[in-house]
């Protein structure tokens, strides 16, 4: 038996099994968005609005000289992107119960 700073090897495989178990069992509550008969996941649809918002964010504001360096911040890129995914997925799925 190896045993490790965490403790043993048994019991860090069952401290992961037991987090596997949690996030599959999630996994069929999430929303579902239907595009042209395919079935998206609700945080994909959120994040791909974000991404393509937040590109349009930067790409204006690139052309504009104030905010010009903010603008190739690579930081300001991933707080629109979070911030617009974020109010997408509260937009769409905030009355969203799951299964019944």
């Amino acid at each position: 038996m190896m045993r490790s700073a965490f403790g043993s090897c048994e019991a860090h495989n069952e401290s992961r099994l037991v987090v596997a178990a949690g996030v599959l069992s999630c996994a069929g509550c999430a929303p579902t968005v239907d595009v042209l008969g395919v079935y998206f996941p609700g945080w994909l649809v959120s994040t791909l609005i974000g991404v393509a918002t937040a590109y349009a964010v930067v790409w204006w504001s690139g052309r504009r000289r104030g905010v010009r360096g903010l603008a190739e911040s690579g930081v300001f890129f991933l707080s629109v992107l979070i911030g617009v995914a974020l109010a997408v997925w509260w937009i769409l799925f905030s009355g969203f119960q799951g299964h019944s």
